[in-house]
């Protein structure tokens, strides 16, 4: 190959290696979907964990909340151990069935939107500013959320990006997914019926850290979405757990699982990196991909 043109390819060999590599990466880690199990939520008032989500700011740190029948706490724990090192009270505010928690530029959303007979008229957004550990009590911002029918709602995710909120029903069948464009301001915020669909039986979800992927867990498993179109890239498997309801992203490549029930565990599970853009294949040079795949089987070129 004539030396000059084989330094033109250099840069186009570079992005197929890319290519090759993260592709590798992908189809390894698609099967990878054993959970790992990391500490269990220890404290005797933890019972019906139904929302969490991980500090950006505390090293080791999330959050979770009982659901229904419960105080209005927020519990800050030890990912590592499932201690507990922290207690918000929620003061100021009805809380009925606390479902979800968020946390979006150092604000905590409680998404107080569970309405199992879907008749409620007072499902709301309570937001404060991320308590850490120690004993606190807060008096949230209330946001009224408005849709435009009544629906049980599990699940509240922030898109990292500009602070779109979503919700997601949680019907046996499929899914609807409401999008407000803008952090509330005032006591209220619409919610729109969106396009999107999600798969049934959501409890909970998030947008990873860096927004490149979605995660919804339900009682089927935990479903990995792409985060424009919503489309399914990998269901990965759970363990046996008494019933799975919150749903974390430790990094933009590891979700953690939380379930119902006394002393209940945190697993974790690898995400698979997304699929590579198209348009990285496509900018290669002529006979670029060839040339790496040469390569790499030890072809002479």
């Amino acid at each position: 190959m004539n030396p000059r043109r084989r330094r033109m390819l250099i840069p186009g060999l570079l992005i197929a290696l890319l290519v090759v590599v993260a592709v590798a990466s992908l189809t390894g880690r698609a099967e990878a979907s054993e959970a790992t199990p990391v500490s269990r939520l220890g404290d005797p008032r933890i019972t019906e964990s139904s929302g969490l989500v991980v500090s950006a700011t505390h090293d080791d740190l999330a959050y979770t909340i009982n659901d229904s029948g419960h105080e209005p706490l927020v519990f800050a724990v030890r990912i590592s151990t499932g201690e507990t090192v922290g207690v918000t009270r929620l003061d100021g505010v009805e809380v009925v069935d606390p479902e979800a928690i968020a946390l979006h530029e150092g604000r905590l959303w409680v998404a107080d939107t569970g309405d199992n007979t879907a008749s409620r008229s007072d499902v709301a957004l309570l937001a404060f500013d991320e308590p850490g550990p120690g004993e606190h009590a807060v008096r949230p911002g209330r946001h009224l959320v408005t849709l435009d029918v009544p629906a049980d709602i599990e699940a509240l995710l922030i898109r990292p990006e500009d602070g779109s909120l979503f919700l997601v029903t949680k019907t046996v069948g499929r899914a609807d997914v409401y999008r407000a464009d803008a952090r509330p301001a005032g006591t209220a915020v619409s919610f729109h019926r969106t396009d999107l669909v999600a798969p049934p039986v959501v409890t909970d979800g998030a947008f990873a850290p860096d927004g490149s992927s979605i995660a919804l867990v339900s009682y089927l498993g935990v479903q990995v979405l792409d985060p424009i179109s919503w489309e399914l890239r990998e269901s990965l498997t759970l363990p046996q757990l008494e019933q799975a309801e919150s749903l974390a992203f430790l990094d933009a490549r590891t979700v953690l699982v939380g379930s119902e029930g006394a002393n209940s565990p945190l697993v974790a599970l690898d995400v698979p990196a997304p699929p590579v853009p198209a348009i990285a294949v496509a900018a290669l040079p002529a006979g670029g991909l060839a040339l790496v795949v040469s390569a790499l089987r030890g072809l002479p070129l």
